[in-house]
């Protein structure tokens, strides 16, 4: 008998299946490790602590005492050796089967709950989603859009759902074994019947899962920790119709029923709820008749100053007249929608025209603009935000860019440009253009001029050192499509500054570079060698030929834009591995930073990899990340060190991946760098495997980590290697030493790097 006390844990999931116990006396919770909806199950007396992976070499579930609990051990490691079990005790065989029936049911019931919750949850969105643009056009204020709002789309399951039959066939067996029918002594019945129910629970399980994930995507929508969301919305739109004097009382009952929503099952994380419900009723007694973030005079002022912006921007492009005509009509049809993120066709063909008309001006205003060392305010605020007149900007967002603009600055020696500092590096011969859409940088691209007869010899020469057509290059690739990607909005973008993509204050969204740095330097303070690569160092001298580490930061460039998305555009400049990647991100970034950071980085480290291992990237004899992990995401299901139950998550993983391996890697890496690096399992063994090798954590980390036995080993192989490494590089230092050497800068700054 063993005895347990309270919030002890008696099975961690992932151990070995070595033994199950049947409970005596006291309550055990039995906890499934997976998303935010999984629901824990209650065992009581006669229940049994590892039902529900009976047969599986590793439990998948977490067992912990309630209170005092007491228990009755078996061992069983082999589950044909249960029979022998049974010999010794014939009331064993109903304990088993009438826990494994009572679990099994209880799985099915959090089944049929969640169903529920995916059906009431995306119908209640898509009713908030339409009464939001209601209530927006009676009021007579300008809506705002919401990012993700793709995510929004009816269950589409991976898999079959249960078995219509599933839940009155174990009511019915339930029912028999309250009859003690003797069926359930026999030993290979219930061997039989446990091994089937083990797979009918487990197929539920994996089922709700996939209900889970669902809800939780769709769920962001309602409420997320970045103010990304309908709720957000809603209260905003309120906030705003207080200050503009209308009647709001319909709209103030509709976010009181959305509190309730958010305070009932269907939405999961009630501490976030809590905390954002807490704010906006504080922000509710707040009196918004009155007062603006800036002055009456001072508005009054710059609205003088910015009426007429896009006439004064066009006269400063000396835009010739028929494009000015042409622009100036098409930016009329967009001011008069009502609905500036509609998705009917006329609206969409009118965004497309005005982006199109809107790059060529842009090209126009910074052609001019390099040779100004003074450009208007209005100037910077179009090269820099985007912004192109003060009705679709609102009044207030536009007095917040007309402060800004004169002094927003990136910090070009530490790798972080606004989109004017980056072009004006490129003019001045300092950087190269970005590589376009088909990844051709700019001399590759010249290149296939060339080969196609289009371009002669001369030429080319000529226009690989024209700085103005690299200007041009980047200003008509790269931009219009990362500035598109960093926006967010796929379907309705149009580049131009409008108040309805306003969804967070600008000042707590503007990016700059101490915000850049410092979440980054929090990222580095987990993963030290995200920008590491290596390169051959040779001194024929000293008799050293040894590939060592350099630590390359990427540059970080801020479109003109408001957006939630970060995109690794690319990994190294040209063809140099040596070279920094580049990162882009919108100036006003309305998700969490940290969060995009991580995602960019986790794409970083895919494709710096594929760089440097060519052609061989998924080649396993070629030990790489890529490599291995291609492998281990390909074969996963016939890969015996992945138990049956990670194999099932692997799966769900790879539909929520869209079964893209780069992505699923970017999902693997954040929950490395988020959960991992603080004790927490979200990896199966063979990904943790792959990361501490390759991605590995800081000495304290991994010291602080390895008492958690599901690290242990892995931490221990990582720092065996580390020390192998050490005591190689420190043979050669010492070699120098003795011969009067000075130690090479490259081999001492490698072996820093190594020993973090």
């Amino acid at each position: 008998m063993n005895t347990y006390n309270k919030n002890q844990t008696i099975i961690q999931s992932g151990e070995p299946f070595i033994c199950f116990y049947i409970i005596a006396d006291g309550t055990v919770t039995a906890t499934h490790d997976s998303s935010e909806y999984a629901e824990t199950f209650t065992l009581k007396k006669g229940d049994v602590i590892g039902i529900f992976d009976f047969g599986y070499k590793e439990h998948s579930f977490s067992y912990k005492a309630d209170d005092k609990v007491t228990a009755i051990p078996y061992t069983l490691t082999d589950f044909s050796h249960l029979p022998s079990l049974f010999a010794d005790s014939k009331e064993l065989g109903h304990f088993l089967t009438l826990s494994m029936v009572q679990s099994l049911l209880k799985v099915f019931s959090h089944y049929q709950t969640l169903t529920s919750y995916q059906d009431k949850l995306y119908r209640y969105l898509i009713k908030a989603t339409d009464s939001y643009q209601t209530f927006g056009k009676q009021l007579g204020l300008p809506l705002k859009s919401l990012p993700n709002k793709d995510k929004l789309q009816i269950f589409s399951p991976q898999q079959e759902e249960p078995a219509f039959w599933i839940e009155e066939y174990y009511q019915v067996v339930k029912a028999s074994l309250g009859n003690r029918n003797p069926l359930f002594s026999n030993a290979a019945f219930v061997s039989g019947f446990l091994s089937r129910s083990v797979e009918d629970l487990h197929n539920i399980l994996y089922y709700s899962e996939t209900i889970a994930e669902y809800l939780k995507d769709i769920g962001s929508l309602l409420l997320n920790d970045a103010s990304l969301d309908l709720f957000d919305l809603y209260t905003d739109l309120l906030f705003r119709a207080k200050t503009a004097k209308k009647n709001c009382a319909a709209l103030e009952e509709k976010i009181q029923e959305m509190i309730s929503t958010l305070q009932g099952p269907l939405f999961n994380d009630s501490i976030l709820a809590n905390a954002r419900i807490t704010d906006y009723e504080r922000e509710l007694k707040r009196d918004h008749s009155y007062t603006a973030s800036v002055s009456e005079e001072n508005l009054e002022d710059i609205r003088k100053k910015l009426s007429g912006s896009a006439e004064l921007i066009l006269d400063y492009a000396e835009t010739v007249e028929d494009h000015r005509k042409e622009f100036l009509q098409y930016l009329q049809m967009y001011k008069d929608m009502a609905d500036k993120n509609s998705t009917e066709k006329d609206a969409d063909a009118i965004r497309r025209k005005l982006t199109k008309l809107f790059y060529g001006i842009y090209t126009e205003t910074f052609q001019i603009a390099l040779n100004d060392p003074t450009p208007p305010n209005v100037v910077m605020m179009f090269l820099h935000f985007g912004y192109m007149d003060l009705e679709l900007a609102g009044l207030e967002n536009a007095a917040y860019l007309y402060k800004v603009a004169q002094t927003y600055q990136g910090d070009p020696e530490n790798g972080i440009y606004t989109l004017y500092e980056w072009i004006k590096q490129i003019y001045l011969g300092k950087k190269i253009p970005s590589r376009n859409e088909l990844s051709q940088d700019y001399s590759t691209y010249l290149m296939m001029l060339k080969t196609q007869s289009k371009i002669d010899a001369a030429t080319y020469q000529k226009m690989l050192d024209d700085t103005t057509g690299k200007v041009m290059y980047e200003l008509e690739n790269m931009f219009p499509v990362v500035n598109k990607v960093t926006n967010g909005h796929f379907t309705t973008f149009c580049p131009i500054f409008i108040q309805e993509n306003v969804i967070k204050d600008l000042e707590s969204t503007l990016l700059t570079p101490y915000k850049i740095k410092e979440t980054l330097n929090k990222i580095l303070a987990i993963d030290f060698s995200a920008f590491y690569r290596s390169y051959l160092f040779v001194d024929e001298k000293l008799g050293i030929r040894e590939n060592v580490m350099v630590d390359v930061k990427p540059d970080f460039i801020l479109m003109p834009n408001v957006g939630s998305h970060g995109i690794c555009w690319q990994e190294i400049e040209g063809m140099h591995r040596n070279t920094p990647g580049r990162m882009m991100l919108s100036a006003f970034h309305a998700e969490n930073l940290e969060k995009s950071l991580i995602s960019m980085i986790g794409d970083f480290r895919w494709e710096l990899c594929r760089r440097i291992q060519g052609m061989r990237w998924n080649d396993v004899t070629e030990h790489s990340l890529t490599s291995e992990y291609y492998d281990y995401a390909m074969f996963f299901n016939k890969n015996r060190a992945i138990s049956q139950d990670a194999r099932e998550k692997i799966k769900l993983a790879l539909a929520r991946a869209k079964n893209n391996y780069k992505n699923l890697f970017v999902m693997d890496y954040a929950n490395w760098i988020q959960y991992e690096s603080r004790g927490a399992v979200k990896l199966n063994k063979v990904t943790r495997q792959i990361f501490s090798t390759y991605i590995p954590f800081p000495a304290a980390t991994c010291e602080e980590i390895s008492t958690n036995g599901a690290f242990t080993e892995v931490m221990q192989a990582y720092n065996l290697k580390k020390k192998q490494q050490l005591h190689h590089l420190r043979k050669i230092v010492q070699k120098c030493l003795s011969l009067g050497k000075p130690v090479p800068e490259p081999l001492e700054n490698h072996i820093r790097l190594i020993d973090m």
